[in-house]
């Protein structure tokens, strides 16, 4: 898959750390959807709290460059629930072909 870029002129270290591991997860031709659940919500928290300490100014800028990134993960993430879906049908298909020659 194609890495994404999750990181912006405005994203702290702490967030790019996780930012990087993500990164490299979705990069990988398998990921572990539960450790991708996990770094989710990991950056999902770390933002949380990150806005409630930011000037209103800050805060409306760092949330418009978050929009775009958070887009590509929510892509990344339904084409894995899609692809997860017809590999699922794929095998029931599969499952529905041995029983009817048994």
């Amino acid at each position: 898959m194609k890495k994404l870029i999750l990181d912006h002129s405005l994203t702290p270290s702490p967030l790019k750390s996780i930012n990087c591991d993500l990164s490299e997860l979705t990069a990988e031709n398998d990921p572990d959807e539960s450790r991708f659940l996990k770094l989710v919500t990991a950056r999902d928290e770390f933002i949380q709290k990150y806005l409630q300490n930011l000037p209103e100014e800050e805060k409306n800028q760092f949330a418009t460059a978050e929009l775009q990134v958070n887009g590509a993960l929510v892509a990344y993430a339904e084409g894995s629930f899609k692809a997860s879906l017809k590999q699922l049908s794929g095998l029931v298909r599969g499952r529905k072909a041995v029983n009817k020659y048994r």
